[in-house]
């Protein structure tokens, strides 16, 4: 019997541009990053009315032709059957694997491209326009690109890293009020897991950040994607030092999934996540100052629920969680404080997880 081995490396690099009035900037980067002239635009109904023909017009102006692919709206449209109709459209219009896909859009959006992206013709250039606070600090960047299956959220996915993102804060003046207050709960993690600093920083500066004063919604960006980043660029494929950036995330997404992604939005479900995450870190001792008190002050302040409703469909949060991408067979990883600002990489075995969640509920 003969033997041989075939190693590779992954090599990729995003370029992350933060700033105001980026469309242009956008078109500019084409010939410097030697993409052809041609790319696709996928984005959905209700961003398009606002930003999709003044994107349009800044390629154009560079005479890059644009393909614009609308889809609708919503969380429930993160599927394979949206993924299809892209492809589609993709395939008719000719766009060949040198073409970039640009996603102009929230958190879906920005999946919704990453993992096209990652398939289509085995990969083309991604190029990410995030619209949201949300998706600036959280799923424009870092390669991870998921749909959603009728079984759980994000269970089918990829990582693959853009080219380039593109931040305009500017893009925040028009962002509904609710959305701002959305976007908030990733930047309260990431200072809950690595800088409480940065965590006081946000609570100190709320009314500022609800007046969308463009210097300090920089700064709350610009803060997250380097603690973001210093994950990530240690751990690319999510195999270590990246879970911790799941805080909240295993319940939270449990909480979407068994709401039939109605009863709670993503940062709504991932908030109450963070609380039960403390509440199961004192129940099982690890975490000796509870200080779920703080993040519950700033979670009222932004309007989001704080606690489970007892109707809740409890047997379905189990389930959900059960099919939790992050299951292996040492049993379903959880990111638990250990105190303010550090976390631990916490493992229950499934014949646990029912009296686990039970006693984490809140």
């Amino acid at each position: 019997m003969e033997s041989q081995k075939l190693e590779f490396t992954r090599h990729s690099q995003t370029d992350i541009y933060i700033g105001t009035e980026l469309f242009p900037v956008l078109a500019s980067k084409f010939n410097i990053a030697g993409l052809p002239k041609t790319c696709a635009i996928i984005t959905n109904d209700t961003i398009a009315k606002n930003y999709l023909e003044p994107m349009v017009k800044a390629l154009s102006e560079k005479n890059i032709k644009s393909v614009p692919i609308v889809i609708q709206d919503g969380e429930s449209f993160k599927n394979f059957e949206t993924v299809q109709t892209i492809i589609s459209e993709l395939s008719k219009n000719e766009i060949d694997r040198d073409c970039p896909i640009i996603g102009l859009g929230g958190g879906v959006i920005c999946d919704i491209s990453g993992f096209t992206a990652s398939i289509y013709k085995r990969g083309v250039p991604l190029i990410l326009f995030p619209t949201t606070l949300l998706a600036m600090v959280d799923a424009s960047f870092g390669g991870k690109n998921a749909i959603n299956t009728e079984t759980a959220k994000n269970l089918v996915g990829s990582f693959y890293q853009p080219l380039m993102t593109f931040m305009d804060v500017s893009l925040l003046n028009t962002l509904p009020l609710s959305q701002l207050y959305y976007g908030l709960v990733e930047p309260l993690k990431h200072g809950l897991i690595c800088d409480m600093a940065y965590f006081h920083f946000i609570m100190k500066n709320l009314e500022d950040i609800k007046a969308r004063k463009i210097p300090v919604l920089q700064r709350v960006i610009r803060r997250s994607v380097y603690i973001k980043k210093e994950f990530i660029s240690e751990d690319e494929l999510d195999t270590g030092k990246r879970a911790h950036l799941n805080f909240g995330h295993t319940f939270g997404h449990g909480l979407e999934t068994a709401g039939e992604y109605r009863r709670y939005n993503h940062a709504e479900a991932v908030g109450l996540g963070m609380l039960m995450a403390i509440k199961a870190a004192v129940n099982v001792g690890l975490l000796k100052e509870d200080f779920s008190d703080k993040l519950k002050e700033v979670l009222e302040r932004l309007e989001l629920p704080t606690d489970i409703p007892a109707t809740f469909p409890f047997d379905k949060l189990i389930e959900a969680i059960k099919s939790d991408k992050k299951r292996n067979h040492e049993g379903i990883k959880f990111i638990l404080p250990e105190e303010p600002g550090k976390t631990k990489i916490y493992k229950v075995k499934p014949a646990d997880l029912d009296e686990f969640v039970r006693n984490s509920l809140v």
